[in-house]
């Protein structure tokens, strides 16, 4: 592995699903790849179970940032560039159980084919490049806890010429929510996860994008639902960035 590549994670509670991801990525990844974990609000008692895990895992970089509200998943992505110092930011969900190494071998055959924002399969394992950044700016702080900002990034790399590839995970990957969880999910009623019924994320998104897109208002009980638009061929941008910088800075 020629470049330098850090492993961010958000999280909230569930702290035994974090650890199972992350005792995967520690089978798979060099152990020059750092890991970052970015909290929002989790409980003292599952932060401490955390940090006693993250101190067995030997000859490992990994950097724990606790939070005393619960930040959003782009506050906790843009928070995770600025705290790894590898050029290389990839990024997981938590619940994403590495099964083997294929994903990451495919992520660096991409960065050295000249990728600079790939995703693997879709935005539960993804890396970027952060020399984009002066380019592309931020993730967007103004989405607040739900859908649709990693979204927005996407299209921005288009609209930015930047070179996104998607990769496969060669089944060395595992994640998805169950029909059950997708409806509790829909429903905000699933505890420590990201609700997908917030109508403020999908209205701040059509503000910004013009497009045959026609929202997720009538859907809210459809676990299968449409999803917004992912090429920036497929709309037209209303309102420009107006922050570019995270709050954090």
């Amino acid at each position: 592995m020629k470049n330098e590549f850090s492993l961010i994670w958000s999280f909230r509670n569930r702290i035994d699903v974090l650890i199972e991801s992350i005792r995967g990525a520690d089978k798979y990844c060099p152990k020059k790849v750092n890991f970052c974990l970015i909290d929002g609000a989790s409980d003292e008692n599952e932060i401490r179970k955390l940090r006693e895990f993250c101190s067995s895992i030997q000859n490992r970089k990994i950097r724990i940032c606790e939070s005393d509200y619960r930040t959003s998943l782009w506050e906790a992505w843009n928070l995770g560039i600025m705290l790894t110092d590898s050029r290389w930011a990839m990024f997981s969900s938590s619940d994403v159980k590495f099964l083997g190494d294929a994903w990451l071998r495919n992520i660096v055959a991409c960065v050295n084919h000249g990728g600079e924002y790939i995703l693997v399969e879709n935005h539960q394992v993804f890396c970027l490049d952060k020399k984009i950044i002066p380019k592309m700016g931020w993730f967007d702080e103004n989405f607040v806890n739900g859908p649709h900002g990693d979204t927005d990034y996407f299209l921005r790399t288009g609209e930015n010429n930047i070179r996104y590839m998607i990769t496969g995970s060669e089944h060395t990957i595992k994640h998805g929510d169950t029909e059950e969880e997708s409806i509790l999910r829909g429903e905000g009623k699933l505890e420590n996860r990201l609700p997908m019924d917030n109508l403020s994320n999908e209205e701040y998104f059509m503000q910004k994008w013009k497009s045959a897109w026609p929202g997720w208002k009538d859907y809210l009980h459809v676990a299968d639902r449409p999803h917004p638009p992912v090429n920036i061929s497929q709309c037209q941008r209303l309102v420009q960035e107006t922050n570019p910088h995270p709050v954090w800075t």
